[in-house]
Protein backbone atom coordinates (compact mmCIF):
# COMPACT_ATOMS: atom_id res chain seq x y z
CA UNK A 1 0.00 0.00 0.00
CA UNK A 2 1.04 3.60 -0.52
CA UNK A 3 3.13 5.17 2.22
CA UNK A 4 2.20 8.61 0.88
CA UNK A 5 0.54 10.19 -2.13
CA UNK A 6 1.88 13.00 -4.30
CA UNK A 7 -0.12 14.81 -6.96
CA UNK A 8 0.83 16.69 -10.11
CA UNK A 9 -1.70 19.19 -11.42
CA UNK A 10 -1.74 21.34 -14.56
CA UNK A 11 -4.62 23.15 -16.24
CA UNK A 12 -7.35 21.01 -14.68
CA UNK A 13 -5.53 17.68 -15.03
CA UNK A 14 -4.51 15.99 -11.78
CA UNK A 15 -2.44 12.80 -11.54
CA UNK A 16 -1.99 10.84 -8.32
CA UNK A 17 1.48 9.43 -7.69
CA UNK A 18 1.54 6.67 -5.04
CA UNK A 19 4.87 6.74 -3.22
CA UNK A 20 5.77 3.25 -2.09
CA UNK A 21 8.67 1.53 -0.43
CA UNK A 22 9.34 -2.11 0.32
CA UNK A 23 10.77 -1.30 3.73
CA UNK A 24 14.26 -0.91 5.03
CA UNK A 25 14.24 2.86 4.67
CA UNK A 26 13.93 2.96 0.88
CA UNK A 27 13.57 6.59 -0.25
CA UNK A 28 10.14 7.94 -1.20
CA UNK A 29 11.06 11.56 -1.88
CA UNK A 30 14.44 13.19 -2.33
CA UNK A 31 14.93 16.95 -2.12
CA UNK A 32 18.13 18.69 -3.27
CA UNK A 33 18.89 22.37 -2.64
CA UNK A 34 21.85 24.28 -4.05
CA UNK A 35 23.26 27.70 -4.90
CA UNK A 36 24.58 27.37 -8.47
CA UNK A 37 24.48 31.12 -9.14
CA UNK A 38 26.25 32.22 -5.95
CA UNK A 39 29.98 31.79 -5.80
CA UNK A 40 33.03 33.08 -3.98
CA UNK A 41 35.33 35.66 -5.51
CA UNK A 42 38.81 34.40 -6.36
CA UNK A 43 40.41 37.79 -5.76
CA UNK A 44 42.12 39.23 -2.73
CA UNK A 45 42.15 37.68 0.70
CA UNK A 46 42.81 34.09 1.67
CA UNK A 47 39.13 33.65 2.55
CA UNK A 48 36.98 34.77 -0.38
CA UNK A 49 34.29 37.41 -0.48
CA UNK A 50 30.77 36.11 -1.02
CA UNK A 51 27.58 37.52 -2.50
CA UNK A 52 24.31 35.61 -2.62
CA UNK A 53 21.67 37.42 -4.68
CA UNK A 54 20.32 34.95 -7.22
CA UNK A 55 17.71 32.20 -7.10
CA UNK A 56 18.60 28.82 -5.63
CA UNK A 57 18.11 25.41 -7.23
CA UNK A 58 15.69 22.95 -5.69
CA UNK A 59 14.96 19.53 -7.13
CA UNK A 60 12.62 16.70 -6.19
CA UNK A 61 12.94 13.00 -6.93
CA UNK A 62 9.83 10.87 -6.37
CA UNK A 63 9.78 7.06 -6.24
CA UNK A 64 6.38 6.10 -7.65
CA UNK A 65 4.86 2.64 -7.96
CA UNK A 66 1.66 1.69 -9.77
CA UNK A 67 0.25 -1.73 -8.86
CA UNK A 68 -3.44 -1.63 -9.78
CA UNK A 69 -5.18 -2.84 -12.95
CA UNK A 70 -4.72 0.62 -14.50
CA UNK A 71 -0.97 0.72 -13.80
CA UNK A 72 0.04 0.84 -17.46
CA UNK A 73 -2.42 3.56 -18.44
CA UNK A 74 -1.40 5.69 -15.44
CA UNK A 75 2.27 5.40 -16.38
CA UNK A 76 1.39 6.54 -19.90
CA UNK A 77 -0.55 9.54 -18.54
CA UNK A 78 2.45 10.53 -16.43
CA UNK A 79 4.84 10.27 -19.39
CA UNK A 80 2.54 12.32 -21.62
CA UNK A 81 2.08 15.03 -18.99
CA UNK A 82 5.82 15.51 -18.49
CA UNK A 83 6.62 15.32 -22.20
CA UNK A 84 3.95 17.82 -23.31
CA UNK A 85 4.54 21.57 -23.60
CA UNK A 86 3.08 23.52 -20.69
CA UNK A 87 1.59 26.38 -22.77
CA UNK A 88 2.67 28.63 -19.90
CA UNK A 89 0.55 26.80 -17.32
CA UNK A 90 2.13 26.06 -13.94
CA UNK A 91 2.72 22.45 -12.93
CA UNK A 92 1.90 22.08 -9.23
CA UNK A 93 3.33 19.39 -6.96
CA UNK A 94 1.76 18.41 -3.65
CA UNK A 95 3.18 15.75 -1.33
CA UNK A 96 1.12 14.65 1.67
CA UNK A 97 4.09 14.64 4.03
CA UNK A 98 4.43 17.42 6.63
CA UNK A 99 7.91 18.64 5.68
CA UNK A 100 6.91 19.81 2.19
CA UNK A 101 5.20 23.02 1.05
CA UNK A 102 1.80 23.05 -0.62
CA UNK A 103 1.36 23.82 -4.33
CA UNK A 104 5.04 23.68 -5.24
CA UNK A 105 5.56 25.08 -8.75
CA UNK A 106 7.77 22.66 -10.66
CA UNK A 107 9.03 21.86 -14.15
CA UNK A 108 10.03 18.50 -15.65
CA UNK A 109 13.75 18.14 -14.73
CA UNK A 110 14.84 21.36 -16.41
CA UNK A 111 17.57 21.05 -19.07
CA UNK A 112 17.84 17.27 -18.59
CA UNK A 113 16.84 14.47 -20.95
CA UNK A 114 14.91 12.55 -18.34
CA UNK A 115 12.06 13.82 -16.17
CA UNK A 116 10.62 10.34 -15.61
CA UNK A 117 11.99 6.84 -16.09
CA UNK A 118 9.34 4.13 -16.27
CA UNK A 119 10.58 0.63 -15.42
CA UNK A 120 8.33 -2.26 -16.43
CA UNK A 121 8.60 -5.31 -14.16
CA UNK A 122 9.57 -8.54 -15.89
CA UNK A 123 7.72 -10.96 -13.64
CA UNK A 124 4.57 -9.09 -12.64
CA UNK A 125 1.60 -7.79 -14.59
CA UNK A 126 0.28 -4.30 -13.81
CA UNK A 127 3.40 -3.40 -11.85
CA UNK A 128 5.33 -0.27 -12.84
CA UNK A 129 8.04 1.69 -11.03
CA UNK A 130 8.61 5.33 -11.99
CA UNK A 131 11.35 7.70 -10.90
CA UNK A 132 10.17 11.28 -11.37
CA UNK A 133 12.58 14.24 -11.37
CA UNK A 134 11.24 17.79 -11.01
CA UNK A 135 12.78 21.26 -10.73
CA UNK A 136 11.18 23.89 -8.50
CA UNK A 137 10.53 27.18 -10.32
CA UNK A 138 9.17 30.65 -9.65
CA UNK A 139 6.85 30.71 -12.64
CA UNK A 140 6.43 29.12 -16.08
CA UNK A 141 6.71 31.00 -19.38
CA UNK A 142 6.02 29.79 -22.91
CA UNK A 143 3.14 29.49 -25.32
CA UNK A 144 2.29 27.02 -28.01
CA UNK A 145 0.97 23.52 -28.44
CA UNK A 146 3.00 20.34 -28.16
CA UNK A 147 0.75 17.58 -26.88
CA UNK A 148 2.43 14.23 -26.28
CA UNK A 149 0.46 11.14 -27.25
CA UNK A 150 1.87 7.72 -26.45
CA UNK A 151 0.85 5.08 -29.03
CA UNK A 152 -1.36 2.54 -27.29
CA UNK A 153 -2.67 -0.90 -28.22
CA UNK A 154 -4.22 -4.01 -26.75
CA UNK A 155 -2.70 -7.44 -27.12
CA UNK A 156 -0.20 -9.89 -25.72
CA UNK A 157 2.85 -9.14 -27.85
CA UNK A 158 5.41 -10.10 -28.84
CA UNK A 159 7.57 -6.99 -28.78
CA UNK A 160 9.26 -6.59 -32.16
CA UNK A 161 11.85 -4.34 -33.75
CA UNK A 162 11.60 -4.15 -37.52
CA UNK A 163 12.97 -2.38 -40.58
CA UNK A 164 11.59 -3.25 -43.98
CA UNK A 165 11.66 -7.04 -44.32
CA UNK A 166 13.92 -7.49 -41.27
CA UNK A 167 12.35 -8.17 -37.89
CA UNK A 168 13.39 -9.47 -34.48
CA UNK A 169 11.09 -10.61 -31.69
CA UNK A 170 11.97 -9.94 -28.05
CA UNK A 171 10.46 -12.75 -25.99
CA UNK A 172 12.96 -14.01 -23.42
CA UNK A 173 13.66 -12.32 -20.07
CA UNK A 174 13.06 -8.83 -21.43
CA UNK A 175 13.61 -5.66 -19.40
CA UNK A 176 12.18 -2.36 -20.66
CA UNK A 177 12.75 1.18 -19.37
CA UNK A 178 11.15 4.24 -20.97
CA UNK A 179 12.42 7.76 -20.26
CA UNK A 180 10.88 11.09 -21.29
CA UNK A 181 11.70 14.74 -20.66
CA UNK A 182 12.03 18.24 -22.08
CA UNK A 183 15.80 18.87 -22.30
CA UNK A 184 15.51 21.93 -24.55
CA UNK A 185 13.44 23.95 -22.10
CA UNK A 186 15.51 26.06 -19.72
CA UNK A 187 15.56 27.81 -16.36
CA UNK A 188 16.58 31.47 -16.03
CA UNK A 189 17.99 32.84 -12.81
CA UNK A 190 16.02 35.49 -10.95
CA UNK A 191 16.34 37.58 -7.80
CA UNK A 192 13.41 35.62 -6.36
CA UNK A 193 13.85 32.39 -4.40
CA UNK A 194 13.55 30.21 -7.52
CA UNK A 195 14.37 30.53 -11.24
CA UNK A 196 11.83 31.05 -14.00
CA UNK A 197 11.10 28.18 -16.38
CA UNK A 198 11.05 28.90 -20.10
CA UNK A 199 9.25 26.09 -21.91
CA UNK A 200 10.37 26.10 -25.54
CA UNK A 201 8.67 24.67 -28.61
CA UNK A 202 11.53 22.30 -29.31
CA UNK A 203 12.09 18.56 -29.46
CA UNK A 204 11.30 16.56 -26.34
CA UNK A 205 13.08 13.35 -25.36
CA UNK A 206 11.42 9.93 -25.48
CA UNK A 207 13.68 6.91 -25.33
CA UNK A 208 13.72 3.20 -24.55
CA UNK A 209 16.43 1.03 -23.05
CA UNK A 210 15.87 -2.68 -23.56
CA UNK A 211 17.67 -5.74 -22.22
CA UNK A 212 16.93 -9.24 -23.48
CA UNK A 213 18.33 -12.76 -23.82
CA UNK A 214 18.17 -14.70 -27.07
CA UNK A 215 17.87 -18.40 -26.20
CA UNK A 216 16.46 -19.86 -29.42
CA UNK A 217 17.79 -19.02 -32.89
CA UNK A 218 20.14 -16.77 -30.96
CA UNK A 219 22.74 -16.26 -33.69
CA UNK A 220 20.17 -15.45 -36.37
CA UNK A 221 18.26 -13.04 -34.15
CA UNK A 222 21.39 -11.27 -32.90
CA UNK A 223 22.74 -10.96 -36.44
CA UNK A 224 19.51 -9.41 -37.69
CA UNK A 225 19.41 -7.01 -34.75
CA UNK A 226 23.00 -5.89 -35.37
CA UNK A 227 22.22 -5.40 -39.05
CA UNK A 228 19.24 -3.15 -38.32
CA UNK A 229 21.03 -1.08 -35.70
CA UNK A 230 24.27 -0.75 -37.67
CA UNK A 231 22.99 0.20 -41.11
CA UNK A 232 22.63 3.76 -42.40
CA UNK A 233 18.97 4.66 -42.07
CA UNK A 234 19.02 7.97 -43.91
CA UNK A 235 15.78 9.72 -42.94
CA UNK A 236 13.92 6.49 -42.30
CA UNK A 237 13.41 4.83 -38.92
CA UNK A 238 12.94 1.47 -37.25
CA UNK A 239 9.62 0.38 -35.79
CA UNK A 240 9.46 -0.74 -32.16
CA UNK A 241 6.07 -2.40 -31.73
CA UNK A 242 4.93 -3.59 -28.32
CA UNK A 243 1.74 -5.14 -29.73
CA UNK A 244 -0.17 -4.33 -26.56
CA UNK A 245 2.48 -5.32 -24.02
CA UNK A 246 2.33 -2.71 -21.20
CA UNK A 247 -0.58 -1.18 -23.12
CA UNK A 248 1.86 0.23 -25.68
CA UNK A 249 1.64 0.34 -29.46
CA UNK A 250 4.19 1.05 -32.21
CA UNK A 251 6.93 3.72 -32.05
CA UNK A 252 9.16 5.12 -34.79
CA UNK A 253 12.68 4.91 -33.33
CA UNK A 254 16.36 5.19 -34.20
CA UNK A 255 19.44 3.77 -32.43
CA UNK A 256 20.75 6.24 -29.86
CA UNK A 257 24.30 7.10 -28.91
CA UNK A 258 27.76 5.61 -29.35
CA UNK A 259 26.73 2.37 -27.63
CA UNK A 260 23.23 1.88 -28.93
CA UNK A 261 23.62 -1.91 -28.91
CA UNK A 262 25.74 -4.28 -26.86
CA UNK A 263 25.68 -8.05 -27.27
CA UNK A 264 27.46 -10.58 -25.05
CA UNK A 265 28.13 -14.28 -25.59
CA UNK A 266 28.39 -15.88 -22.14
CA UNK A 267 30.74 -18.86 -22.17
CA UNK A 268 28.80 -20.72 -19.49
CA UNK A 269 25.52 -20.54 -21.41
CA UNK A 270 25.67 -22.53 -24.61
CA UNK A 271 23.56 -21.08 -27.40
CA UNK A 272 22.56 -17.98 -25.43
CA UNK A 273 23.33 -14.43 -26.57
CA UNK A 274 22.65 -11.66 -24.09
CA UNK A 275 21.69 -8.14 -25.17
CA UNK A 276 22.25 -6.07 -22.00
CA UNK A 277 21.76 -2.77 -23.80
CA UNK A 278 19.63 -1.64 -26.73
CA UNK A 279 19.00 2.11 -26.74
CA UNK A 280 16.36 3.57 -29.02
CA UNK A 281 14.99 7.11 -29.32
CA UNK A 282 11.55 8.00 -30.61
CA UNK A 283 11.55 10.22 -33.72
CA UNK A 284 9.19 11.47 -36.42
CA UNK A 285 8.25 8.85 -38.96
CA UNK A 286 10.71 9.00 -41.89
CA UNK A 287 12.49 12.10 -40.65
Amino acid sequence: MAVAIATLERDGTTLELPLLAEGGGAPLVGQDIGKPESGPSNKGSINPRWQDQWSRSEGYTLSVRYTESDAYSRAIELADLLKSHSDGEDLLLNIDLPEYDDDIRVAPAAEQDTAVTIAYDVGQTNFVDCEVSLTRVNTTHGSGSQVAETPTATGNGPITLSYGSQSVEFRDDIVVDRSVGRPNSVVRRTTFDFPNYEDKIKAAYDGFEIGVEFTDNAVSRATTLKSMVGQKLGRTSLTLDFNGIYGLGAFDVVPEGSQALRTVRASAEQGVIVVPTLKLRRVMADG
